[in-house]
């Protein structure tokens, strides 16, 4: 199918940046031929998600020098002369989170994995009923309303798009899920007032999926008759041990494409244009991890920080859980992030001090205009430390779930990250975020920095053509996006004692030779194209992944490939420990910046501690007077001789000096005087960037 697949556009289809990406065919193979991005089209005034794929797509046809574009439109298919394109493949995280409510029996366990099924698409959850809050509380009572009509007109003011059902262990009892089946139909009945005065009920029939004890559907079904679309999927939690998501997840998923999907501005167009059927970004990234652990035989941990969403994919051999945060990013999600972190979660990872209320106000800013670039180093930095939160309530999200402690893989997107100036910060901000090696069970942990967004592009060519996605990831994304390879050494050690020795020997190069302290953070450059066997000795208090305390680890002797930043050791600590010293915690940030090349120098941000030295004023009674000095002789006078047809004139030396000579300053005694003359001398000092730059 190769050989006929021909030009395709892949058209990433974001909330705030719409990125293309152009595949042809180069020697028998696909490969990514251009990329470009541009900001989405689908706010006001444009309303249309096709004119930022058009936008990006005229930039790749002026880079590349191909005509794609005939009078504003796609030219299909390609021709002769390799013009055009053959296919249009379209994935999407802007069409907004699907809204859901889930009802369950108790929270800590069918709520929980219900819970974890949301999180395979992009949902925002409005709330969540178990029969267990209503412990203690009458069900039916006399003058205040009972706890289920109160939660009937809790529900019926939040409309959701989806309500999940789930609750029961398979083969138990049934008359718990029949009872949040009757307070699930209650809400779908509102009663309206018409025109003439009457009352009128009607039902809003919305989307049921039924995940519960399969004992109890029948009678679920029909207390749901005529009130619901229901849908009925295997038990999510048929065991207080087992959990069996799968099935609800999928079936979130198919909703979300039939009723979110059809909400993006211009899909109509889009639909025409595309053969294969639009999907969601994260549903590409989710393919994308199970493919990368399927083929490499490796375990992957893949985060994405986006603008409106996050997430976060653990895949192995025969293995696949996702955590996705429709709710949470960097951009539009950004306040979900400052109400569930705090101001102060953001503010420690800035390496500059700050007001709770000045940083609330710069985020709020940035929440009211999304598009915005960072306009200074500062702004950068707030950036980045929304990105570390982010990632970490996704992580944290999966954690909930499962332990993901075991990956040696880990591939980063986001356009936050992609665009950092320096590869440095987005090491360090992915590191804070996810801090691999607590429970590593890998002690050598390869990091990739998807800068091109080449995940969610290979996601959605393997739906189309599973061959040329294999191509794309072992040529484009595998090669062109190492980002470091990274150690991370376990132990209690105290800050400033030895944790390791290692050595990095290159192939056919140096050998290097370091000691790593606690608290440090080592980088040791390894230019891609290069490898090398990396040598760990610990202390014995110090342990290398699995390996036991003071074991030495050594790599297979090419076994390290090079790479943006090479090598990096971090020995930090984990959990890691910022200094509770607002001054110190900035240092350190800066220290660690350093270390990775990001940053040079001392933090400008910082201020060094000048000691000026005051002059001493003595008193007018403790100075001894002088003698007076006798005055000088009258200076000889000098007589010009007369020149012609000019009058002569007379002047001292004394004269001739004064008009050389500026006016002496005046007298400033007193200390005031003194401190005046002080500060004429002494310059302010110059604030400098994040970067070095004024």
């Amino acid at each position: 199918m190769a050989d006929t697949l021909g030009s395709v556009l892949v058209a990433e289809i974001g909330s705030l940046i719409t990125r293309v990406t152009l595949v042809d065919q180069v020697d028998g193979e696909s490969r990514m031929i251009g990329h470009a991005e541009t900001s989405s089209s689908i706010e006001p005034p444009y309303q249309n998600a096709l004119y930022g794929v058009l936008e990006a797509t005229a930039q790749i046809a002026e880079l590349t020098g191909r005509q794609l574009l005939r009078e504003g439109q796609l030219i299909m298919p390609q021709g002769s002369d390799r013009d055009g394109i053959n296919q249009l493949v379209v994935v999407t995280s802007a069409a907004g989170p699907m809204t859901l409510v889930i009802t369950a029996i108790a929270a800590d366990v069918s709520a929980r994995s219900a819970i974890h099924a949301s999180h395979a698409t992009y949902t925002a959850l409005l709330q969540a009923v178990t029969l267990d809050d209503a412990a203690g509380q009458p069900m039916v009572s006399v003058g205040d309303l009972s706890w289920i009509e109160r939660q009937v007109q809790s529900l019926l003011s939040l409309r959701p798009d989806a309500v999940l059902i789930a609750g029961g262990l398979e083969h138990g009892a049934v008359d718990a899920v029949n009872r949040l089946a009757h307070i699930v139909g209650l809400t779908a009945v509102s009663t309206t007032v018409d025109s003439s005065g009457q009352q009128r009920q009607d039902i809003t029939a919305r989307p049921v999926i039924y995940a519960g004890n399969s004992d109890a559907r029948d009678r679920v079904v029909e207390a749901l008759s005529d009130r619901a679309e229901i849908f009925v999927v295997e038990n999510l939690r048929p065991a207080l041990d087992q959990e069996f998501l799968a099935p609800a997840r999928q079936e979130l998923g198919r909703l979300y494409e039939k009723q979110i999907l059809p909400r993006l501005p211009g899909i109509a167009g889009l639909r025409r244009m595309s053969r294969a059927p639009i999907r969601t970004v994260c549903d590409a990234s989710g393919l994308v991890a199970r493919f990368v652990a399927e083929h490499a035989e490796r375990r992957v941990l893949l985060v994405d920080a986006g603008a409106s969403s996050s997430s976060a994919f653990y895949a192995a051999p025969g293995r696949f859980h996702p955590a996705v945060l429709g709710t949470c990013g960097v951009a539009y999600g950004l306040s979900n992030i400052l109400a569930d972190r705090g101001v102060a979660a953001l503010a420690r990872w800035l390496p500059f001090p700050i007001s709770d209320a000045e940083l609330t106000h710069r985020l709020l800013n940035k929440q009211l205009r999304p598009h915005l670039l960072p306009a200074s180093p500062e702004d950068l930095a707030i950036d980045l430390a929304l990105v570390r939160e982010a990632i970490t309530m996704a992580t944290e999200a999966l954690r909930d779930e499962i332990a993901p402690d075991d990956y040696d893989w880990l591939i980063a997107c986001g356009g936050p990250l992609a665009h950092v100036p320096h590869p440095g910060m987005a090491l360090l901000a992915i590191l804070d975020a996810t801090q691999p090696g607590a429970d590593q069970g890998q002690p050598i942990l390869d990091i990739h920095l998807d800068s091109l967004g080449l995940v969610p592009a290979m996601g959605a060519l393997a739906s189309l053509d599973p061959e040329a996605a294999v191509t794309i990831f072992d040529r484009d994304l595998r090669s062109n996006t190492p980002l470091a390879t990274c150690v991370t050494p376990i132990g209690d050690g105290r800050p400033g004692e030895v944790a390791l020795e290692l050595e990095l020997s290159v192939v056919g190069g140096k050998v290097e030779r370091r000691t790593v302290r606690h608290g440090e953070l080592i980088r040791l450059p390894l230019s891609q194209g290069r490898y090398a066997q990396l040598t760990l000795r610990p202390a014995s208090d110090v342990r290398i992944g699995r390996a036991a305390p003071g074991e030495a680890v050594v790599s297979d002797p090419a076994g390290i490939a090079g790479s943006a930043l090479g090598v990096v050791i971090d020995a930090r600590g984990r959990p890691l420990q910022l200094p509770a010293d607002n001054r110190e915690r900035c240092l350190k940030i800066w220290e660690w910046l350093v270390a990775l090349g990001a940053e040079s120098g001392p933090s400008p941000y910082v201020e060094t501690r000048v000691t000026v030295s005051i002059p001493v004023v003595v008193p007018a009674e403790a100075v001894v007077t002088p003698a007076p000095t006798p005055p000088a002789p009258p200076a000889p006078e000098v007589v010009v001789a007369d020149a012609p047809k000019a009058v002569s004139k007379r002047i001292s030396l004394s004269d001739l000096a004064a008009q050389e000579e500026p006016a002496p300053p005046p007298d400033t005694s007193g200390i005031d005087g003194d401190l005046d003359s002080l500060r004429k001398t002494v310059e302010p000092p110059k604030r400098r960037g994040l970067f070095g730059k004024k």
